[in-house]
């Protein structure tokens, strides 16, 4: 039998990291090895709850989780997204939820930092929210990326397309200055998912309400706490749902469904006063720098939302 694919997942625990951890979960052939948690959609503690409900629905609580950074490299604590309600999901609490009593002692970074020691070249990491964890486990231990198999991540944007500001998009825009060492001081093979991509591989109503209407718990539950996301976007007048975080899942469980990328040298604006956070592609190698990221430019569909109902049902 083949050895299983080992994951660790860094994320902040919104409606779509929900959902990627969903499709995670939903591969034999996968050992999510751990769930760290930072700071973004919601703070980096109430993002380890969310993740305990996440594995008890799943019933996969022996997943450790750690909670990473509360606060960003510079030390700012953020106001969190509304978007995803106060507590990340919706804010609709479960009584049943697990407590703290599941969530490891250990911090998420120096989780990180082990587990790179302990399965040396094995693990993909792939990372779903601000990039705070892995930029300060980047300075405490230099070698902390060249360690890993790879890493994906959703962040960004190669368009100057923003989604929090005019020009950034959320994950790189919450930390500017961990985004800028991740994408600097790594040096593992990356993968970036940006907010373009995300927008033009958006999902119509009629193809959401039917993944949605999926008779399961997952698809009751993910349901459930995306309700307010949804009315938000109902009532701004989205013409499409708008998942992110599940493609770059997506690219990393099956990078077959990635039909088009291109390697360039990438790095964020941290001073701009209209574009910091800005994910900066230096497309004619003005820079004089080698590629530091693969950039997707375009999935298969088809099977991306096979790998969306795949990962709701309860197979």
């Amino acid at each position: 039998m083949a050895e299983k694919r080992l994951f660790v997942i860094d994320t902040d625990a919104g409606v779509d990291d929900a959902q990627a951890i969903l499709m995670a979960l939903s591969y034999p052939d996968v050992k999510v090895l751990a769930i760290t948690t930072v700071s973004g959609n919601t703070l980096a503690a109430q993002a380890g709850l969310n993740i305990s409900r996440i594995l008890q629905l799943t019933n996969r609580l022996e997943i450790p989780v750690f909670i990473g950074c509360s606060e960003t490299l510079l030390g700012d604590v953020k106001e969190k997204d509304s978007y995803h309600g106060d507590d990340g999901f919706g804010d609709v609490p479960d009584l049943n939820s697990p407590t703290e009593e599941n969530i490891q002692t250990e911090h998420g970074v120096q989780a990180l930092i082990r587990m790179s020691k302990e399965h040396e070249g094995e693990i993909t990491l792939i990372c779903i929210g601000p990039l705070t964890n892995v930029a300060i486990a980047t300075r405490m231990d230099p070698d902390f990326g060249k360690r890993l198999k790879a890493c994906y991540i959703m962040g960004g944007n190669y368009k100057a397309v923003g989604n929090i500001t005019t020009s950034a998009e959320f994950n790189f825009h919450y930390d500017a200055e961990a985004a800028y060492v991740f994408l600097n001081k790594l040096f593992c093979p990356i993968t970036i998912v940006t907010w373009e991509l995300c927008k033009d591989h958006s999902l119509e109503w009629d193809l959401y309400d039917r993944l949605r209407s999926v008779e399961t718990e997952k698809a009751k539950f993910m349901r459930k706490i995306e309700k307010k996301a949804v009315d938000f976007s109902h009532a701004n007048h989205w013409p499409k749902f708008v998942p992110c975080d599940e493609i770059a899942m997506a690219a990393a469980l099956n990078p077959d469904i990635i039909i088009q990328s291109v390697n360039v040298y990438a790095t964020v604006e941290v001073n701009g006063h209209f574009t910091r956070g800005q994910m900066v592609i230096d497309w004619r190698d003005f820079l004089n720098k080698k590629p530091n990221v693969a950039l997707v430019m375009d999935i298969d569909d088809k099977k991306y939302v096979e790998m969306l109902f795949k990962a709701v049902d309860d197979k």
